[in-house]
């Protein structure tokens, strides 16, 4: 089986770009971040660690290939023709359902589908949103084992918003509800749980943490998880 880093050449050479051009036509779609030609070639030839979610969904969209595909080598190295045929952009209106660590780090080798969205939410969600399954119970009871969540990194939150955040100490994702607080000259994040019995997240500065995806859907499984819990 091919690496990752020999599939993103491969799919790179077929679209006829050097590492410098995937790596300014990724720049491009990122407005705060630059990616380098040393990245691509070290994604290339498999001597770093891992590539994040929102770069990964910046190398499917220029490359014009799968998530699946590049991640892991399963399925079609293209998007299938009706998905193009559709009038949206594929990458939008299709969205990886990530777990809560491959979203940290999408190297690990999980399995990965891909999440529809309706039509009125693929006119406004952007290219780099990705969805998520509630795996513990410290947003019930509105967000419950078995949920899906659909996040948008570009979406900047707004106090009592749901968003999930990459914190320090912790190796994967926290999905909390947001709050702003201005204390002594500065500002500071409060992530909080719905339950009581989970604690409350403070992020100070960039070292701390920072937000990755604010909730732009909730799909909830009621009646699938209660048939469920009945079994």
């Amino acid at each position: 089986m091919s690496t990752f880093g020999q599939r993103i050449k491969k799919a790179r050479l077929e679209a006829g770009l050097s590492q410098e051009g995937l790596a300014e036509a990724m720049s491009q779609l990122s407005d705060t971040k630059k990616i380098s030609r040393t990245t691509i070639t070290q994604w290339e030839s498999s001597t770093t660690s891992g590539i994040e979610a929102v770069n990964l969904l910046y190398a499917t969209k220029v490359l014009n290939i799968t998530p699946d595909w590049l991640q892991f080598g399963l399925g079609n190295m293209r998007p299938p023709a009706e998905t193009m045929q559709s009038g949206f952009d594929p990458n939008i209106c299709f969205v990886p359902l990530l777990s809560y660590t491959q979203a940290v780090n999408t190297m690990e080798k999980e399995s990965i589908t891909n999440v529809g969205l309706d039509e009125q939410l693929a006119k406004v969600a952007s290219s780099h949103s990705f969805a998520l399954l509630i795996k513990d119970n410290s947003m019930t009871p509105t967000f419950i084992p078995g949920d899906v969540i659909v996040l948008d990194p570009s979406i900047k939150p707004s106090p009592g918003e749901f968003v999930v955040a990459k914190v320090k100490n912790y190796d994967h994702l926290i999905f909390r509800k947001y709050r702003q607080l201005y204390h002594n000259g500065s500002y500071k994040i409060e992530l909080l749980a719905l339950n009581d019995d989970w604690e409350k997240i403070i992020i100070s500065d960039q070292s701390d943490g920072k937000i990755v995806g604010t909730l732009i859907e909730h799909r909830c499984r009621r009646r699938i998880y209660a048939h469920e819990q009945i079994k």
